[in-house]
């Protein structure tokens, strides 16, 4: 057998050892030391690495709490956008009803979606708050921008409405042609003044003021006649748009050209005597949808305009 020999002599002492062991034994000892060395490696390692993880892990752990905080401001705000969202309904209610529109079907505010969730989803979620409070979220996003929209939609559709009614109204006669006036005839069956004829039908107003008084539009519209009669005398007729239409009789002289576009209080003539006539005065008629209406009707209270 191979040997090695070890001579030991202790310090300050006379006495010696001598020691032999097998060669192989050495190397058993040397393979030891380092699977010592090796292991010790090893638990270093492991305990950096698990120091590591530790430090990422509560790092992570506190980014995602704040995520979720984060997650849940924005939820609490949707709730609030959500809410005055729902306030602007009641808004929204009181000028359809206002204007005379059909109110909006509430069913159709909620802006319903559909669709259906998969079993991984709802394990994930489960396991993984964060991940169904962000789908949350999204979904809710998704609902007030659709709110948003038909919102947005409804109040341009009310605008175009309001548009249109007030283009209307600029066309629909509202004021008296003339100021400080004498009612002296009104609209309806009467006796001739100058015919003496019965039951004779009166299509307009008289109204009387002195000669030269000026005579102004009452809205918006087109002069489609400028001519001489027997019985008007010199009048003038304006074409307002849907169907209305109004004449202006007996003028002492007109003010307009045929095709003449005018506006509300525009002058278009002055008080006269011409054509069958006992004095000075304005015949006014208003005619809707090509039948005689009284003129009253289009005469609104001093208190009330329409620009």
């Amino acid at each position: 057998m191979n040997l090695v020999r070890a001579h030991i002599n202790l310090e300050n002492s006379p006495v010696s050892m001598q020691l032999r062991f097998p060669r192989f034994l050495l190397f058993f000892v040397g393979l030891f030391k380092r699977l010592v060395q090796l292991s010790m490696l090893i638990l270093v390692i492991n305990l950096f690495a698990y120091w590591t993880y530790q430090h990422f892990m509560e790092a992570a752990q506190e980014q995602k709490n704040r995520l979720y905080s984060r997650l849940q401001d924005i939820n609490a705000k949707i709730d609030s956008v959500d809410i005055k969202i729902s306030r602007s309904y009641s808004n929204e209610d009181l000028l359809y009803a206002k204007y005379g529109l059909v109110v909006p079907d509430t069913n159709m505010r909620e802006m319903g979606f559909g669709g259906s969730i998969f079993p991984e989803s709802s394990l994930v979620w489960s396991a993984v708050p964060i991940k169904k409070l962000k789908s949350t979220i999204a979904d809710r996003f998704q609902k007030i921008n659709a709110k948003i929209d038909r919102l947005n939609n409804s109040y341009l559709g009310l605008q175009l409405y309001i548009e249109r009614l007030h283009g209307n109204l600029q066309h629909t006669p509202s004021i008296t042609p003339v100021s400080n006036f004498f009612l002296s005839s009104p609209f309806g069956f009467r006796t001739h003044p100058v015919t003496g004829e019965t039951e004779k039908m009166h299509q307009g107003i008289d109204m009387t003021a002195p000669k030269w008084t000026t005579i102004r539009a009452p809205a918006n519209g087109r002069v489609d006649l400028v001519s001489t009669s027997e019985t008007m005398g010199r009048y003038v007729s304006i074409d307002h748009g849907n169907g209305i239409v109004t004449r202006y009789g007996h003028m002492e002289k007109p003010f307009v050209k045929e095709g003449q576009i005018i506006n509300r209080f525009d002058v278009i003539g002055y008080i006269g005597n011409t054509g069958r006539t006992t004095g000075h005065h304005l015949h006014y008629e208003v005619w809707v949808n090509g039948m005689a209406v009284n003129p009253i009707y289009y005469i609104l209270p001093e208190q009330y305009s329409v620009e």
